[in-house]
């Protein structure tokens, strides 16, 4: 009879572990979904081996090293990255979640400031949902966006107006994934 316990209590420890983590892979896919794929933004190919995400330390550790702290404290719980390129170019893209909106926002804000203050080319956009930028500094170009609870950021090597579209492009085409998800 202890046995049977024994072996009940583990089936039980198995089945709820099994239904409490479908939540968090379901998130997971859910930030990647709002990632083009390979050939969505003509020419950009998903790099093989770079498509990575989660919601746990261990996983995010890998991506991120010692920011992962700080990115809790401000709410993130999962993130995804994905790295594209065309011809000898890179561009990076990071998907976060975070609890709440007000987080969301919160977190983009002080970035958005600190990248007006340091770019020789700064634009705010207010049409992509619920504000995003493009800055450029030092050769590279950063685009920052929220909406929802989530956060995008894009960046890459470059300069000029080709390069900032570019940027700009992949936070259009995340946003509008988002508001298709969720019908806005």
């Amino acid at each position: 009879m202890t046995k049977l316990r024994l072996v009940v209590a583990v089936m039980v420890v198995l089945v709820a572990g099994a239904l409490l983590s479908a939540p968090i892979a379901k998130a997971e896919s859910l930030l990647a979904s709002f990632m083009p794929t390979s050939g969505q933004l003509t020419g950009w190919q998903v790099m093989a081996g770079t498509d990575r995400g989660g919601s746990t330390n261990e996983v995010l550790y890998t991506i991120y090293d010692g920011a992962v702290p700080h990115m809790r404290q401000q709410g993130m719980s999962a993130a995804h990255q994905r790295i594209y390129k065309k011809s000898d170019q890179r561009i990076s893209v990071d998907m976060f979640r975070l609890g709440t909106w007000q987080q969301a926002k919160a977190y983009f804000l002080p970035h958005r400031e600190t990248q007006r203050d340091g770019a020789a080319s700064f634009t705010l956009y207010n049409t992509i949902k619920q504000q995003a930028f493009v800055a450029q500094a030092a050769g590279s170009i950063t685009g920052m966006m929220w909406q929802r609870n989530y956060v995008c950021v894009v960046g890459m090597q470059g300069s000029g107006p080709t390069d900032r579209a570019t940027v700009k492009a992949f936070l259009t085409f995340v946003s509008n994934k988002i508001k298709h998800h969720y019908q806005d």
